[in-house]
């Protein structure tokens, strides 16, 4: 399924950005990769392949890749220690519509 200019251009517009036809063009070749990279990890869920792609990269096999590693995250305190106490949380403002 190939990503055309004319969908990109609805998809900036939704999101209220905009590009040159340049810049258009790159999106839709990146978007065709992604999809692609989506088809190939359905098709890994579903039995049909033992190797993965990695967007613009070549075919890895699933013992190429690296061990899931737990790893402590940063305590609440220090990540809320800059901002005005709101309960453990962070105040954002509330977008213009």
């Amino acid at each position: 399924m190939a990503v055309t200019k004319v969908e990109i251009e609805k998809l900036a517009k939704l999101a209220r950005l905009r590009f040159s036809d340049e810049e258009l063009g790159k999106f839709a070749g990146e978007f065709d990769e992604i999809i692609a990279f989506a088809d190939t990890i359905n098709q890994s869920v579903e039995g049909g392949t033992d190797e993965i792609r990695s967007v613009g990269s070549q075919l890895i096999s699933f013992e190429e890749l690296r061990e899931d590693e737990v790893i402590p995250s940063l305590p609440n305190e220090k990540i809320v220690s800059n901002v005005e106490d709101k309960d453990g949380f962070f105040s954002v403002r509330r977008s213009k519509k």
